[in-house]
């Protein structure tokens, strides 16, 4: 069943010593394939929470249609169990899709995959007809099954859409760009330079520079 468009306004998540977002603001519409990408500690997987529901956002709001239901795979750390780590990742996922989610949300789905798993993965994500949400550092899989990037960095969430490698061509034209503007500001700042060390070189020798003038009555 498709869902309508959950809504999410000014979402911010900060600590003591640094901020990782704020003022994140937009909709999800059914059928969109995220990625959250991001340096650790940056709110990648906290974000994630707040959209599966686990936990509140700690400031803003998001507004979830009542027929939504929400699959959620948690980001898996090795365990000293009989399962290995893909084991126990196909169980949750199996568990999450035995709800059969309109939103299915991954949390480094990869991390304990092989290469067969990872494939195996990659062609049931790209079949899943609902809305998916994941947090990933796999390049394979951002290119295979996604068409939004949400990039958390240096406070905020910028959004891209198109997959990694588009995301990734998109960020070297922005860098390309700054570097031009950088290089730009230093050119003027050095002809800004050079016209002033031309004025000092200039005025110490002109003779009309150092004049004095006598005062009219003298005492």
């Amino acid at each position: 069943m498709m869902h309508k468009p959950i809504q999410f306004k000014n979402l911010s998540l900060s600590f003591p010593h640094k901020i990782c977002f704020a003022e994140f603001s937009g909709q999800i519409t059914y059928g969109s394939r995220i990625a959250m990408i991001g340096r650790n500690g940056s709110g990648k997987s906290t974000l994630l929470k707040w959209f599966a529901g686990l936990i509140d956002p700690s400031e803003g709001e998001i507004k979830y249609p009542t027929e939504c239901r929400v699959g959620y795979v948690p980001q898996l750390i090795d365990a000293f169990d009989s399962f290995s780590g893909a084991q126990r990742f196909n169980k949750a996922l199996t568990e999450a899709l035995s709800l059969s989610p309109d939103i299915l949300m991954l949390d480094e789905p990869t991390n304990h995959l092989d290469c067969n798993n990872r494939r195996s993965l990659i062609r049931m994500l790209r079949a899943f007809e609902g809305t998916l949400i994941m947090v990933t550092h796999d390049v394979e899989l951002l290119n295979a099954t996604v068409e939004t990037i949400w990039h958390i960095d240096n406070g905020r969430v910028a959004v891209f859409s198109g997959c990694y490698d588009d995301y990734q061509r998109e960020m070297k034209i922005q860098r390309a760009a700054i570097a031009d503007e950088l290089a730009d500001l230093n050119r003027k700042k050095e002809q800004a330079h050079h016209a002033l060390m031309q004025e000092q070189a200039y005025y110490p020798k002109n003779p009309t520079y150092h004049k004095k003038t006598a005062p009219d009555n003298l005492a």
